[in-house]
């Protein structure tokens, strides 16, 4: 299984590279490299039946063909007359050897011809571009061709037909592949042998219906994705069940009146939701048994950065330390005036640690030393030099801001801390489920009273007056506005507005007379920090910004969030920008700035934004749009991407998976018992990284 895909028969050295481009690299790949879709060829037509826009099936003759030189490099067009008894039908190649092809497509060889029929817009004639063919050797079989056909991901250079031959090498290899599901739960399931599953879902059965296998609802297809789904849930069985004995956690004092004193510090009540996740985490806290590991997820703007400051007070209060770490340093720096304000009457000491820190040095002897007791920051709490006293609890903000690797080292600036992990970024059920499967996961599912609804619309270059006509209405009444650009300065091959031009065209232009900040990645941290001053304090209109505003940046009296090129935003991106506005009482508005069309995906997306504000639909119309291996990014989240499952569309299978792998985890902790000996090898195989970072999310 683990031979280099090379030695498949047809393959060869340079097919292999081409291979290796799409993650093929042994004979177990290539068995796992499963189609993107499937093509009918299993009815043969007339040409005199076939209509454009077609994919059709034919037996035909060369009528004649012709080989015409293209271009300087010698690339050729190839054509041919293909003939039955009712009419002619041409086939286009491009790029290819007119003598090579010339000898394979002779006058009067028969062939079968497969492909999608086109109008050729020079000739008007109806025509096939590249079409798949097969000598027919005329005793009526159609080989390859007469079947339901997979069509799989390719590469330049490599072709279906030769992916196909090399699949169909491989099939006699499938027997050997060893499937780690047991054999009882395989019974349990009626779930087909794997060999079988393998060889089906390449070359399905005569009799198998077209939809079935378009929406995955086949036996053998169904065993594939339970496998995928089986794997990934087992280990996160296994990371969760791995926690208790080695690592317990420190039990601390998080009881009832010690919870009352901290929900005293702040002006106002929690909500409902607030109140639950903070007693899952007091729970977490005191318990004892292992170290909390809890994803805390809400909308944005419910009150997270409250109960994470919650989290950290309970440490505290238990002479231990507690670290934030935030992904920018305007997020760390806004939490760290908001937290200082809440606990400005008493002896809890909180510090700023960023790259931009003044007095470093003193900071990190009060980090040192614990006099520092909750320490806010960045990527700069990771780094080396920075040792905690005791840490007790470490939170992460924006936990998909950060790499697995990231996330790890924070947790080891102590001993097992506990470790909450935050995102605004709401991840709908089923993905949760498969990233989180190992962790306790908290949600705030309401916002606090008073949280105005923003109302949303899209606006073209025909109706840009009108957008910028509020943002000039909103700051004239008192209000503030943010202008959101995807570029900072102009690019060649991008043609976007940049936030540092048009920063200059709407000054002198667009909004004269208006007072204009301007704030970007790319600005020095004082600068950034003295711009984003003068917009908290009112001094500025309009704050004209890259996505650096994204994430938590928190000024009531802004109402109007202007976003330019509003179609290359992600929806979960566009959402956290909206959540800027609407923080106070103000009537609030966002307004999408976009060059799309009705029917566009784009148009689509943008369509969602206005039709709601609930962070959770959102979330599932971004996980739809755009799959789950693109939701977080790969590299970031250390999603195990699947190769044949989908986790909306097969979410109940999902849901068998995931109880079928923690109830054998329960009964077989160490995965030790003879039959679980092939899961356990597969999940060390397979989740290799993962599997040791597991516990960090």
């Amino acid at each position: 299984m683990d031979q280099p895909v090379q030695y498949i028969k047809g393959v060869g050295p340079k097919k292999a590279a081409l291979f290796e481009k799409l993650g093929v690299k042994s004979i177990r790949d290539l068995l796992f490299h499963f189609p993107m879709r499937y093509e009918d060829r299993s009815q043969v037509m007339k040409i005199a039946q076939v209509e454009v826009g077609q994919l059709v099936t034919l037996i035909a003759h060369v009528r004649s063909s012709a080989a015409k030189p293209r271009g300087r490099r010698g690339g050729g067009v190839f054509e041919a007359a293909f003939a039955d008894d009712t009419g002619f039908l041409r086939a286009t190649w491009f790029n290819v050897s007119g003598k090579a092809m010339e000898a394979r497509f002779k006058p009067d060889t028969e062939w079968i011809v497969s492909g999608r029929v086109e109008i050729n817009r020079y000739s008007g004639a109806k025509t096939i571009y590249h079409p798949d063919t097969e000598k027919y050797d005329g005793d009526g079989s159609l080989g390859a061709m007469g079947r339901i056909t997979p069509v799989y991901p390719a590469t330049e250079g490599l072709t279906q037909k030769s992916i196909r031959a090399a699949t169909l090498a491989a099939m006699d290899h499938a027997q050997t592949l060893e499937d780690f599901v047991p054999e009882a739960m395989n019974k349990r399931y009626r779930l087909p042998l794997l060999a079988d599953a393998v060889r089906q879902v390449h070359w399905p059965a005569a009799g198998v219906g077209m939809d079935d296998l378009e929406l995955a609802r086949t036996r053998e297809q169904k065993k594939l994705i339970f496998n995928e789904f089986f794997l990934a849930q087992s280990g996160l069985a296994l990371k969760r069940k791995g926690r208790s004995p080695q690592r317990s956690g420190a039990a601390m004092d998080a009881g009832p009146e010690l919870i009352g004193k901290i929900k005293a510090l702040f002006p106002f009540a929690l909500t409902r939701a607030q109140d639950r996740a903070l007693a899952q985490i007091a729970g977490d806290m005191s318990d004892g048994k292992r170290p909390m590991i809890r994803l805390l997820q809400g909308d944005v703007g419910c009150g997270k950065t409250v109960i994470a400051l919650a989290a950290a007070l309970i440490a505290t209060r238990n002479k231990k330390q507690a670290a934030i770490m935030a992904p920018t340093e305007i997020l760390a720096a806004q939490t760290h005036r908001k937290i200082s304000a809440f606990l400005k009457d008493t002896n809890v000491g909180v510090a700023l640690l960023t790259s931009a820190s003044k007095d470093r040095s003193k900071t990190l002897d009060q980090i040192r030393d614990g006099s520092a007791h909750i320490v806010l920051g960045t990527h700069a709490l990771i780094q080396e030099g920075v040792e905690f006293a005791d840490l007790g609890v470490a939170v992460i903000d924006e936990q998909h801001r950060f790499g697995v690797a990231q996330r790890a080292e924070l947790m080891r600036k102590g001993d097992s801390p506990h470790t909450l992990i935050m995102t605004a970024t709401p991840i709908p059920r089923t993905l949760a489920m498969t990233l989180y499967g190992d962790l306790d996961v908290s949600t705030i599912d309401e916002l606090p009273p008073g949280r105005t609804p923003v109302h949303t619309r899209m606006y073209n270059k025909a109706s840009r007056a009108q957008a910028l006509a509020m943002v000039r209405d909103q700051a004239r009444e008192g209000g503030q506005a943010y202008i959101v650009y995807p570029l900072v300065e102009e690019s060649e091959k991008l043609e976007l507005k940049a936030a540092k031009v048009m920063f200059d065209h709407l000054k002198e232009a667009d909004l004269a007379g208006l007072k204009l900040g301007l704030v970007h990645g790319k600005l020095k941290s004082s600068e950034k920090e003295k711009v984003m001053a003068g917009f908290v304090s009112g001094q500025l209109d309009v704050l004209v910004s890259t996505t650096v505003i994204e994430v938590g940046v928190d000024v009531p009296n802004a109402s109007v969030m202007m976003i330019e090129h509003a179609e290359r935003f992600g929806l979960s991106q566009l959402h956290q920008l909206r959540g800027r506005v609407g923080r106070g009482t103000r009537e609030s508005h966002c307004l999408l700035m976009a060059d799309t069309f009705p029917g566009s995906p784009a148009w689509d997306r943008l369509k969602v934004m206005e039709k709601t504000n609930d962070g959770f639909a959102i979330a599932e119309a971004d996980l739809a749009i755009r799959g789950s291996g693109d939701f977080f990014g790969q590299r970031q989240s250390g999603f195990p991407e699947f190769r044949i499952g989908q986790i909306l569309r097969d979410h109940k299978i999902l849901a068998e998976a995931r109880k079928a792998a923690f109830d054998l985890v329960e009964k077989d902790p160490q995965l030790s018992r003879p039959e679980h000996a092939p899961l356990l090898r597969a999940i060390f195989k397979w989740w290799n990284e993962r599997f040791s970072l597991g516990s960090v999310g």
